[in-house]
């Protein structure tokens, strides 16, 4: 029975539940949300923990039955059912803390004539309008010493106290926007705030401490030592290897669209979707008969990622320059 003929049949069977943790997985890291609590990645148990809030959360009968009266085929259940998981997702975030601050900094900024969106993206109204350096690291540094002021809040208020002021939230951004050297997304945003403010997650400093190794360790920070992740992570190194360097770029920068991934790879939007195309279709060549293929082609993104970092400025022109 399909995942379609489930959904009419009025269960939620094996086959629809496989493609929901699919979905959940491919729409949590196209769609940059992030993992939730706990989670550090769309790991494994990342994805089964959002399926179990999202088959438990009393709106899915509703979702349930709009895709089995819409969808006339697998393939349009496919499609609908990612935008149903995305609004989940969006609605998830709404709920947490830094998804709260998220919407904090969006009305905040929409209201200040010194910032302007960019594809999504804040930056400041004369200021660069690429995308700047994401690097929590050096943007939580960046606003260590910017003044906070919490407005002040009686106890008996029906909505809850504001993280900081709207004069500090200009000032945040400000600074962060400044350090990035260009715009940042909402969520950007957000999480430096979240790390300034301790809002939402620990501070910064130890979430690294958590997961440092051992003294005198090669591996790295976080690394998972356990035998699965071992062989997934050969396995990922194999398929990288069947990418040249073009298609490389175009796997580490998922998030990017085509014309802004066009100027990273040296040639037209039309070339940049061609080879994003390309890239994917290995990857699934590869791993069409894999078990493990989805764990396998995110382990291939986080090393083409790893790869794309340690890139330096005259290896990626030679890259660029293969046609």
């Amino acid at each position: 029975m399909t995942a379609l003929a489930e959904l009419q049949a009025g269960a939620t069977g094996e086959e629809f539940l496989a493609l929901l943790h699919r979905t959940v997985r491919a729409v949590g890291v196209a769609r940059n949300f992030p993992a939730p609590d706990g989670h550090a990645t769309w790991d494994a148990d990342a994805v089964r923990s959002t399926v179990a809030e999202f088959v438990a959360d009393s709106q899915t009968p509703r979702r349930l039955s709009d895709l089995a009266l819409h969808c006339g085929s697998d393939q349009a259940l496919r499609a609908r059912l990612q935008g149903t998981v995305r609004n989940f997702l969006a609605d998830v975030g709404r709920r947490t803390p830094i998804g709260k601050l998220v919407l904090r900094v969006n009305d905040v900024l929409t209201g200040e004539p010194g910032f302007v969106r960019v594809e999504g993206r804040w930056a400041r109204h004369a200021g660069p309008a690429a995308a700047g350096q994401d690097d929590p690291e050096r943007l939580s540094r960046a606003i260590q010493a910017t003044a906070v002021v919490v407005p002040a809040w009686g106890h008996d208020a029906r909505r809850e106290a504001p993280v900081a002021d709207r004069a500090t939230i200009v000032a945040l951004c400000t600074v962060l926007l400044d350090a990035a050297g260009g715009s940042l997304a909402p969520r950007s945003l957000a999480r430096a705030i979240g790390h300034r403010l301790g809002v939402g997650q620990a501070p910064l400093a130890l979430d690294a401490d958590a997961f440092d190794g051992g003294a005198g360790g090669a591996e790295p920070a976080g690394a998972d030592r356990t035998g699965e992740e071992a062989l997934r992570r050969i396995r990922a190194a194999e398929v990288l290897a069947q990418l040249n360097g073009r298609e490389r770029l175009a796997v580490a920068h998922p998030e990017q669209p085509v014309r802004q991934l066009a100027a990273v790879l040296g040639v037209s939007a039309s070339q940049s979707h061609l080879i994003r195309q390309r890239a994917a279709a290995v990857i699934g060549v590869e791993l069409q008969d894999d078990d493990d293929g989805e764990g396998v082609a995110l382990a291939v993104m986080d090393l083409a990622r790893q790869w794309a970092a340690r890139m330096d400025a005259s290896t990626r022109s030679a890259v660029q320059e293969v046609r």
